[in-house]
């Protein structure tokens, strides 16, 4: 950075570099005057230019992650630098001072910044990267055929036409979910009869497996104790039914 400022603040926007400077201070004497501004124009893409990139890294996804990764594409860094002029004629610096040099400063801290974050040099260019998003956003979107519309759908939207006197359905499901009650099952579940046959009784019959693993010691012996739990867990499982339901 030129060794007669401060480091300054730099705000890029589309068409503009702004930054704000603070006066130099020789050693041993007092700072004299307040910060001042240093501005400078560039030229944004126009519409088809920003549209033909927009496609170009729609096609390309990889492409797209590389750029927000700070890895843009070799083809849009160079169509980028190709329109990287700025507007010699507009740039004007608060300074007061004539052939000063905070301009140039300000455009070399802007290069730096750009190694950085090569998506802010698009923003300069007037493709910032919130526009740039939701463009290639949109273009996936209409790519993807609309889907019919399904009968769950169908049955919300009525529900909530019945319901625009009083709570609409996503309104009712937040206050369920709110209260515990989300889950719980409605009248018609307790006119449904569940009939358990008797536990098995005895030792379990355990399959011959030590054929289908002959590569495992014991298999039988694992295979049974596997079994064995299994079966415990479900019979603590059937218990805690029973003892529910009564």
């Amino acid at each position: 950075m030129n060794q007669n400022i401060k480091p300054f603040e730099l705000n890029i926007v589309p068409g503009w570099i702004h930054a704000k400077i603070a006066p130099a201070v020789t050693p041993g004497t007092p700072e004299k005057g307040g910060p001042f501004e240093a501005h400078i124009p560039f030229a944004p893409f126009s519409a088809e230019e920003a549209a033909d990139i927009v496609k170009e890294l729609s096609g390309h996804p990889y492409e797209l992650y590389a750029l927000l990764r700070s890895r843009p594409p070799l083809w849009l860094e160079e169509d980028v630098k190709s329109r990287y002029a700025p507007d010699w004629d507009r740039a004007e610096c608060g300074c007061g001072k004539n052939g000063c040099g905070h301009v140039r400063a300000v455009l070399a801290e802007a290069e730096r910044k750009f190694q950085d974050e090569p998506v802010l040099r698009l923003t300069l260019l007037g493709l910032p990267k919130e526009r740039l998003l939701n463009d290639v956003f949109r273009d996936w979107a209409e790519r993807v055929p609309p889907a019919a519309e399904s009968d769950d759908s169908e049955a919300l939207g009525k529900l909530e036409e019945k319901g625009k006197a009083g709570p609409s359905a996503g309104e009712w499901l937040a206050e369920a979910a709110e209260q515990g009650k989300l889950h719980e099952p409605g009248a018609e579940y307790h006119d449904v009869k569940v009939h358990l046959q008797a536990e098995p009784t005895g030792e379990l019959q355990i399959d011959d497996w030590a054929a289908l693993l002959p590569g495992v010691k014991n298999a039988e012996q694992i295979v049974r104790r596997i079994t064995t739990e299994t079966a415990e867990k479900a019979r603590e499982r059937l218990s805690l039914i029973k003892d529910s339901a009564r």
